[in-house]
């Protein structure tokens, strides 16, 4: 071969060298990021069954309500939700509208503005792990926001404060209590009364004045049919319609709602840099996804999960 033909050839060679590396540039781009796979595995509606897989380590994400106090007892991420897949749920306090005054508005307010999802759990956790009394949590969470003693305007006459059945919410009514009394107001409690079904009633017959709601769960109980957005502006909007028509004011949303929410430990949040939901796109290996049974189908979980964020859920 001669000596041009030789010197040709090789450049051929390295022409072909330098596309093919080129190609495979292209294709480690195009395939960066590609995880985001997800294998389901049912165990409980936000339960101890889940708690316990997640704490063992037999799944990586959980799907738990966003102010469980296990969250904050055992040191776990709440990843945010930063694409809106949940529908807006912000507790919010519901005054019966003969009784709603500005100033009882403007104690109510005041919680609100300072109770974020983060504190509720902690709370929580006060009362569910540590077993203090809610009065107690209450009363502690208003003085470290400097919301007792209230020095807003005064609020006069008896004011009763109901709740539904459960913990969270004898925690916050516990706070428009004692935030209430503390403005002047003579406040009479009905705590765990029943389940929304008893209890809203109640408010619209004035057997109760004010009580502890979220947005997107309220606003599903008045009108089955609603669409809850998940920007919680838009979501108060509409819900100040719906409860307009049956004679209820609403206060200001908090920061602060339980809704559904993936949680992982701190160990696999710092193993895959995960601050996020969107942020599982970006795991390589198959994460473990554990939840009620019916994930699957519902669209606020696996189908949300797929449809919102780009993930592969499989089963």
């Amino acid at each position: 071969m001669s000596r041009r033909r030789s010197r040709a050839l090789i450049a051929l060679l390295v022409g072909f060298a330098l596309v093919v590396s080129a190609c495979g540039d292209d294709d480690d781009t195009s395939t960066s990021g590609s995880g985001g796979t997800l294998r389901f595995e049912p165990y409980d509606a936000g339960g101890p069954l889940t708690e316990a897989a997640l704490k063992s380590g037999e799944i990586q994400v959980a799907v738990l309500f966003t102010t469980n106090p296990k969250i904050a007892s055992e040191g776990w991420v709440l990843l945010e939700d930063d694409k809106g897949l949940q529908p807006a749920d912000n507790l919010i306090p519901a005054i019966r509208e003969d009784i709603a005054t500005d100033q009882i508005k403007d104690a109510l307010n005041a919680v609100s503005e300072k109770l974020t999802t983060a504190e509720l759990t902690e709370m929580n956790r006060k009362q569910g792990v540590d077993k203090q009394d809610s009065d107690a949590i209450a009363q502690a969470w208003l003085e470290e926001n400097d919301l007792l003693p209230y020095d807003g305007d005064e609020v006069s006459g008896s004011i009763t404060i109901g709740s539904t059945n459960f913990g969270e919410q004898e925690i916050v009514a516990e706070l428009y209590a004692q935030v209430l009394e503390s403005a002047g107001a003579d406040v009479e409690r009905k705590f765990k009364l029943g389940n929304r079904e008893v209890v809203a009633p109640a408010l619209e017959k004035g057997d109760i004045d004010i009580y502890p709601e979220y947005v997107g769960t309220y606003t599903l109980y008045l009108d089955k049919n609603a669409t809850v957005p998940s920007d919680v502006d838009d979501a108060v909007e509409q819900l100040t319609k719906l409860a307009e028509a049956k004679g209820v004011v609403l206060g200001d949303a908090a920061p602060a709602q339980d809704t559904n929410g993936f949680v992982v430990t701190q160990t696999t949040a710092d193993e895959h840099d995960l601050s996020k939901v969107s942020d599982l796109s970006d795991v390589e290996d198959e994460l473990v996804l554990g939840g009620p049974p019916e994930c699957p189908q519902r669209p606020f979980c696996a189908i949300g999960l797929q449809e919102t964020y780009g993930l592969t859920v499989e089963s």
